[in-house]
């Protein structure tokens, strides 16, 4: 009733009783701002208190989120190794790469970072995974 009849009803908040005692006392409306808005600001319905990052979208309610990006599937196939100076691995698996890419030590290839390349494995940071590959040995 009252969000049908706000433009025609002017709706005010009742005044506590002085010797009422309560746990939440009322918060004075400041002169320039209604209850609605201090409703909104504070968003009493959220633990932080502020609106939502994703705004609310009616047309994508009934819809399934989307499917997750599948993790790649990252093989070592081999290791230049040159005393540690400034060694090279060639690594296969990244997404949208066709076949093996050469990388060294802090190489960004889409989300992935090369952390560390080592004698006998190499150390790819994702999002949320960390890969320690080796390299495949042949008839095994």
């Amino acid at each position: 009733m009252r969000v049908a009849a706000w433009p025609l009803v002017g709706v005010a908040l009742s005044e506590r009783e002085p010797g009422h005692g309560g746990a939440a006392a009322a918060v004075p409306l400041a002169a320039d701002q209604s209850a609605g808005e201090q409703i909104v600001a504070r968003d009493p319905f959220r633990v932080t208190r502020r609106p939502a990052i994703l705004a609310y979208d009616p047309l994508r309610v009934g819809q399934p989120p989307p499917p997750p990006v599948p993790k790649p599937m990252l093989a070592l196939d081999g290791i230049v190794w040159d005393g540690g100076v400034n060694p090279t691995a060639l690594v296969e698996g990244f997404a949208g790469i066709d076949g093996a890419r050469v990388v060294r030590r802090g190489d960004v290839v889409g989300d992935l970072r090369v952390k560390d390349i080592r004698r006998d494995r190499v150390v790819i940071v994702g999002r949320d995974t960390v890969w320690t590959l080796t390299v495949k040995e042949l008839g095994k």
